[in-house]
């Protein structure tokens, strides 16, 4: 990771469509183009981050269910009398 306070600088291309997209929206809001498009980057990085927290945790929520299926089951055939073998 980077050391705060540390930038990297790097080069984007923009079309002129998206260039004056952006030109527009950093002067509506009073920062810079770069201040934007930052923000726009942390946007969509916080974005991939809840994406993947919600992909984890639907597969959490999926193992869950499929336990409370198996013990179902076994409950069933303990009720039955069988043996509780899954």
């Amino acid at each position: 990771m980077t050391a705060p306070g540390t930038l990297h600088t790097t080069t984007a291309r923009f079309d002129a469509e998206m260039w004056a997209a952006i030109e527009h929206h950093s002067h509506r809001l009073g920062i810079a183009h770069a201040e934007f498009i930052r923000g726009a980057v942390h946007h969509r990085l916080v974005h991939l981050d809840h994406t993947d927290r919600l992909t984890r945790l639907e597969q959490r929520v999926e193992a869950v269910a499929d336990r409370g299926e198996r013990m179902a089951r076994v409950v069933g055939r303990l009720a039955r009398g069988a043996q509780p073998h899954a």
